[in-house]
């Protein structure tokens, strides 16, 4: 019984991981830009599809897509932000929002004519004997996704919160106005949190493929959480992204664990109207910093 505890445990915080990846990704984007990017899923989907292609079509391995896939993501979310977005920032926000759930749908539709499968497999990125925690077993890719995965969400954490090139977006974050009249220019930090914010879902991409698979499905299960948990962790915290997806993955398994697996989603969107009933900003918020 405890056995089975661990590993239900165990696998949600697997998931719970890429979850954490994702809404990182969410996060940053709306931090910088405040703009709520719901293309976000299908970018997790094309860094998925890119793995693919560079481990399968290739023949590179995990460790060329590790490096390939989230640039390939980085490089179309920017893309999209300056080809599409940008020349529609100035109407209103709403324009963009909107805007970036067509475009989601689009890449998702693009991608089921391009590739006509119901789904792609990838093989298992670290084969071998499984790890024994008494009778419970642990297998070597789900310590390699949690460790992946949220040593990339820190390092993002990190470029974001302390590195130079994370100075603009932490400007633009606080005060947009303020940060203009310092000569910081908003497309150019525009441009960045998006390569960021897509590289970092290109990222969820390939630490998701092996487990989930490479579908169109994969845009729409990872939108939703990748949302839900920045809501559970709060929306502006990056902190609070990086613990929602993991409290998200673990509450998912251990109801489909121990009740069924029909009622992970419902789990996942019960959290959601909990927390935005009971504490909207988020079990971690970021500490409000008074405007200057």
């Amino acid at each position: 019984m405890i056995a089975e505890f661990i590993m239900i445990v165990v696998g949600g915080i697997k998931f719970g991981a890429i979850y954490a990846l994702a809404a990182i990704g969410i996060v940053v984007i709306h931090k910088a830009t405040r703009t709520v990017n719901f293309a976000h899923g299908a970018f997790v989907l094309m860094g998925a599809y890119a793995c693919y292609g560079v481990v399968e079509g290739l023949g590179l391995g995990y460790g060329a897509a590790f490096v390939l896939a989230p640039l390939a993501a980085g490089a179309l979310a920017a893309a999209i932000e300056l080809a599409i977005l940008r020349p529609i920032r100035q109407a209103d926000s709403f324009a963009v929002i909107t805007s970036t759930i067509f475009i989601g749908i689009g890449l998702s539709e693009l991608y089921r004519l391009v590739q006509n499968t119901e789904m792609l497999a990838l093989p298992n990125p670290v084969p071998g004997p499984p790890l024994f925690l008494g009778d419970a077993v642990v297998t070597r890719e789900q310590i390699w996704v949690v460790a992946g995965a949220v040593l990339a969400g820190l390092i993002g954490l990190a470029i974001f919160g302390y590195a130079r090139i994370g100075r603009g977006m932490r400007a633009m974050a606080a005060n947009p106005r303020g940060a203009a009249l310092c000569g910081y220019s908003a497309d150019a930090v525009n441009a960045l949190a998006w390569f960021l914010g897509g590289a970092l879902a290109g990222l969820a991409g390939v630490f998701a493929a092996p487990s989930k698979g490479v579908s169109a499905e994969l845009a729409i299960s990872m939108i939703t959480a990748g949302f839900v948990a920045a809501v559970i962790g709060g929306f502006d915290s990056l902190r609070g992204a990086l613990m929602g997806g993991f409290i998200l993955g673990v509450a998912e398994t251990l109801a489909a664990g121990y009740v069924s697996s029909a009622t992970k989603s419902a789990v996942s969107f019960l959290l959601l109207f909990v927390i935005l009933l009971w504490r909207p900003q988020g079990l971690f918020p970021e500490a409000k910093i008074r405007d200057v």
